[in-house]
């Protein structure tokens, strides 16, 4: 072979092994990227097209393009299932949004996008739940940033998970006027609706309070203006802004840099407390708090229950018990409140016999929780405070700080020991239980029933007769009375009738028709004026119920007596007397 070919050759030659080694190490490398993307859109697609489902139980979801967020059934402790959102990048699958909180499902139902263009929650029952049902949508997607959005088929937004929180706020997201996040009943084990809510009020305040209490808030902004809205940027700054978005209200700033590097939320959590935290997202290892409305855990309202008291040693962790003299109302559960173990009625024999002084030292009770506050005396010790409360009967506790007495009544709420409360005092009577030596037990528990049984009747009787004569008084059952009574009608009392067998049989339909089984409509029914505002009728029905309870303590003032006639507060249905005995 010539010089020159053989050169060629062995050039050739080198430059196939070469291209051999190349296209052994390209085409694995292809291949991988190739199935990586195929996986990414056709196994972890982020949207849900018309007719598309998602099962509970099949672990399929829809994830963002980043993969940082997925759609579909979050899986709870007790086997149910969770319509929602979640960081699903991390460890522990932090829940950030829900559908159907307080309504968990079985496995084997679905979240279907229907030919109709609904979004609908399908139980194994065959019941749905219509998550949306507006104009028809044509896509769901699972965005970067958390929200799950509904588009129609010209690419308009038809539907946000951000528009309707539960209790948690992601990065770009926004609390409008009217809007509130409820915390969850028991953290990662009940997600159900909880007993805290942060506002964001049409008068411009952003309120944070203990709901079922018409607690005016234990942390508010104190901001008025119109169209206010909290807002949580990308930098992971929270702050208030007015209709015309200037910044009225700084809440927090970031403090962790760079912010793409971490997770952010801000959340209410079960406690009460509104918290912001970060996750970093390559070596993180849980949530971490950069921010806390209050620093005091046991500033939340209620937080440990009606006479349940708050301890936190270390200003974070809470600890609840019941204050002396009273016990759980559930053993498992003390935060849910606690009840009196002996009912006394102070005013009724004030008597140093009945009851004791216990001194609790740094404790207190914060000044007006519920309303509870029956005024306070200055300038005095800690034995005047003592004093004050023994000579007061409507007093049941009370805080001494700085010098003065602020002085409690029943219901005892948000007592208090932690690293705020040092150098206060608090008091609290308990009642001394009763006793009479040489009395075999079971004659004493007998009498005690005996006695309790009797008193219960009689105060029964006693409260419908209240009752009785307050429906009397009313206008509309007036109106009833003045009907011609027949001659032969007889009264005994107070204006009641007394029925003859003759009328008491035509009215029954020869006893076959039962009268007056309770239902209020059938008393006033007849009455126009009544029928006209029936609800305002019930509800001054019920205020004069609270107002002749059998428990002086329990009967509202006028200042609340007015506030529920003209529907500014609610009115509950008055409890029966043994949940208090």
């Amino acid at each position: 072979m010539k010089a020159p070919y053989k050169v060629i050759y062995i050039s050739l030659s080198r430059f196939s092994k070469h291209l051999t080694m190349v296209v052994r190490i390209i085409i694995p490398c292809v291949l991988i990227l190739f199935l990586n993307f195929y996986g990414l859109h056709a196994q972890i697609s982020p949207n849900i097209s018309l007719g598309s489902s998602i099962t509970a139980g099949s672990n399929a979801s829809l994830r963002s393009l980043s993969g940082d967020f997925a759609f579909g059934f979050y899986a709870l402790q007790s086997s149910l299932y969770l319509v929602g959102v979640w960081f699903d990048r991390i460890p522990e699958k932090t829940l950030v949004w829900s559908a159907n909180r307080d309504h968990p499902v079985e496995p084997g139902s679905s979240i279907q996008l229907t030919s109709a263009g609904e979004l609908v929650l399908a139980y194994v029952n065959g019941s749905n739940l219509k998550i949306y049902s507006g104009a028809a949508a044509s896509l769901g997607t699972m965005e970067n940033n958390g929200n799950f959005v509904l588009r129609d088929n010209s690419s308009r937004v038809l539907w946000r998970s951000f528009d309707s929180p539960t209790d948690t706020l992601l990065q770009g997201q926004s609390l409008v006027e009217g809007q509130m996040l409820y915390s969850n009943a028991k953290g990662i084990s009940n997600y159900s609706t909880g007993e805290f809510k942060l506002e964001m009020q049409t008068d411009g305040n952003l309120v944070l309070s203990a709901y079922h209490y018409s607690d005016p808030g234990y942390w508010t902004t104190q901001t008025s203006a119109d169209n206010v809205s909290l807002k949580f940027d990308r930098n992971a700054s929270m702050y208030l802004v007015n209709g015309i978005n200037d910044v009225i209200y700084s809440i927090t700033m970031s403090t962790t840099s760079p912010v793409e590097d971490y997770y952010h939320r801000a959340t209410v959590e079960y406690h009460g407390n509104f918290q912001q935290y970060i996750y970093h997202k390559r070596n993180g290892s849980g949530w971490k708090r950069v921010w806390r409305a209050g620093n005091d855990p046991c500033f939340v309202t209620s937080i440990c229950g009606l006479n349940g008291m708050c301890t936190s040693s270390d200003n974070e962790t809470v600890s609840c018990s019941c204050l002396p003299g009273y016990i759980p109302l559930d053993p498992s559960d003390v935060s849910k409140g606690c009840y009196q173990e002996n009912v006394v009625n102070y005013c009724t024999d004030p008597s140093m016999r009945n009851f004791s002084m216990m001194l609790i030292e740094d404790a207190d009770f914060p000044p007006d929780a519920y309303e509870g506050d029956l005024g306070q005396v200055r300038d005095v010790n800690v034995e005047g405070c003592k004093k004050a409360v023994m000579d007061d009967c409507y007093t049941w506790a009370a805080s001494w700080v700085d010098s003065r007495c602020l002085k409690k009544r029943m219901p005892l709420l948000n007592a208090r020991k932690s690293a705020s409360t040092k150098g206060s005092v608090a008091f609290i009577k308990v009642p001394n239980k009763k006793s009479e030596p040489g009395l075999p037990t079971k004659r004493k528990n007998f009498n005690t029933r005996v006695l309790l049984a009797i008193g219960l009747i009689t105060s029964a009787a006693f409260a419908l007769l209240f009752g009785a004569l307050a429906l009397y008084y009313h206008p509309a059952i007036r109106n009833v009375l003045k009907r011609k009574k027949p001659p032969n009608a007889k009264t005994i009392g107070i204006n009641f009738r007394e029925f003859t067998f003759q009328e008491l049989h035509e009215a029954t339909n020869g006893f076959s028709n039962i009268l007056g089984r309770g239902k209020l409509e059938m008393v006033v029914g007849h009455d126009p004026e009544v029928l006209s505002d029936f609800k305002r009728f019930e509800r001054m029905a019920l205020v004069g119920l609270w107002c002749i309870h059998l428990d002086p303590i329990l009967r509202p003032s006028m200042k609340k007596v007015t506030q529920m006639l003209e529907g500014t507060m609610e009115v509950g249905i008055p409890p029966q007397v043994y949940d208090y005995v």
